[in-house]
């Protein structure tokens, strides 16, 4: 089976239906690890399209501070502004929708032929803490593969591509220290090994923030979406890109203040 990992969408519908349209004939189904809504200008049909198209979809950060399940007091100005312009406009039944999702959960579905008999553990942040946790960093990783039971973490919320790898003993099972990486556009990561545990980040499909990808005034009508195509019976993860115009998306953006 080919899923599509989709995250941090965060009501950018042209990056959105840039890669939906982009991988229609690559993907059986899709995933998506929260962070519907907050930043961009279109919550109502990113919450509806991703809905209609997704198996599973994690409640992000935003998309529960919205719903009122978490406390948003602690998030940055640009997000406490962009969220309460999303309160605003966002239709009771999308934040009722949004309210009842979950930050994480394991995916357990398989076709036949699949080599992979184990769950996948979904987690829009760091598994340990779904929701407030930052993976980051080798050191943030090992937390993550410390305090969660899985061999495949698909995770969101930082929007950066990367992938931390934990090997362990054949022999023992003694847990060794990871290794990380940003990961940019066609690297592929072997997941079926037994010897490892791997936690995989699609990127942000709305709002990259590596530095060449980050969106730009300057870049808009060339920015970049990123998410991953995953196959359940090779194992293999790839970290995908594309090119999309985001002009009429920033400006409305500065038009409602979100910019």
């Amino acid at each position: 089976m080919r899923i599509l990992i989709i995250s941090d969408i965060h009501a950018n519908l042209a990056a959105f239906t840039a890669v939906l349209n982009r991988t229609g004939e690559d993907r059986d189904l899709i995933l998506c690890l929260g962070d519907l809504v907050g930043y961009g200008p279109d919550p109502n049909e990113c919450v509806e399209l991703a809905a209609e198209v997704s198996a599973h979809i994690l409640g992000g950060n935003h998309d529960l501070a919205v719903a009122k399940v978490i406390d948003a007091r602690t998030f940055a100005a640009h997000a406490k502004r962009s969220l309460r312009w999303t309160g605003s406009v966002l239709s009771a039944a999308n934040q009722a929708y949004l309210s009842r999702l979950q930050p994480r959960l394991e995916y357990r579905e398989v076709s036949p032929g699949d080599t992979l008999p184990e769950p996948i553990l979904l987690s829009h942040g760091g598994p340990e803490d779904p929701i407030w946790s930052y993976l980051l960093s080798e050191f943030d990783a090992d937390i993550a593969f410390r305090g969660a039971v899985f061999s495949r973490c698909f995770f969101g919320h930082t929007h950066l591509p990367s992938v931390f790898i934990q090997q362990t003993n054949k022999a023992d099972r003694d847990i060794l220290p990871c290794t990380g990486r940003y990961a940019p556009p066609d690297t592929v990561v072997e997941t079926g090994r037994r010897d490892a545990r791997f936690l995989l980040n699609p990127g942000s499909v709305g709002f990259p923030r590596n530095a060449d990808e980050a969106p730009a005034w300057d870049r808009r009508f060339h920015a970049v979406a990123r998410y991953a195509l995953f196959d359940t019976q090779s194992g293999l993860w790839q970290f995908k890109g594309i090119e999309y115009d985001m002009g009429d998306t920033m400006e409305r953006m500065v038009k409602f203040g979100l910019w």
